[in-house]
């Protein structure tokens, strides 16, 4: 088996459902990660063109009749392609990952008909956040997975018929990250703290930055505190 990094492996964790799909795959690793571990029998694996998606059908041939391939701009694939498939290939979890925020509000607004989302943002996960709460998004999750170097946002969201808001803290960190303070996310507060810094040694009228760290400093992280 592959040896993944902690991103893939967290948002494959997440996954409860024999059948996902893949928004902009790229290589296909988050699917490959769960045919290897026996977590899915069927996944729609989609790309912006047919140029990317040869990425995700070279990596993933060895499970290729377990797979539909498709071309297409987010969710608007599906519009007239899960009429014409057997109820029991219709996806459960839909996993959009490693584009920006602002990429997947735009997908997100095209949903028609799926209720479980897996979103991975690569930036603007505040805004991310802001869009779910207006759009009666619940989340369940919401953690930070520490890849080398690098920080990753994780949330696992349902649509709702109602609206959940969230503090404003939630808004910036994630309220299962506050609630379960996990190392990862500890050494991310610690890191923003840095970066804020630096960010208004250079620039005292970052505005968003001076609050991030205001913010961040008033954090209660009780014993754990960074």
């Amino acid at each position: 088996m592959t040896n993944y990094d902690k991103r893939i492996k967290t948002i494959c964790s997440f996954v409860s459902s024999s059948n996902i799909a893949d928004i902009g795959a790229d290589h296909g690793y988050i699917t490959k990660c769960l045919f290897e571990s026996n977590k899915i029998s069927h996944a729609y694996v989609t790309d912006i063109s047919a140029k990317c998606l040869k990425k995700a059908e070279k990596n993933l041939a060895g499970f290729s009749k377990f797979i539909t391939f498709l071309v297409g701009d987010g969710l608007s694939v599906f519009d007239n392609i899960l009429g014409q498939k057997n109820k029991n290939y219709v996806p459960v979890d839909i996993i959009i990952a490693g584009m920006g925020g602002r990429e997947i509000i735009k997908i997100l607004s095209q949903n028609k008909q799926f209720n479980t989302f897996i979103l991975s943002p690569q930036r603007d996960v505040v805004l991310l956040r802001e869009f779910l709460v207006l759009n009666n998004f619940f989340i369940e999750k919401d953690v930070i997975a520490k890849t080398g170097k690098m920080f990753y946002n994780i949330l696992y969201v349902k649509k709702t018929n109602k609206r959940t808001d969230l503090t404003v803290n939630e808004l910036y960190f994630g309220k299962t990250n506050l609630e379960d303070k996990i190392p990862d996310f500890l050494e991310y507060v610690a890191y923003r703290k840095n970066r804020c810094e630096e960010i208004l040694k250079q620039n005292e009228a970052a505005i968003d930055v001076q609050r991030e760290l205001n913010l961040l400093n008033e954090l209660d992280l009780g014993e754990k505190n960074v």
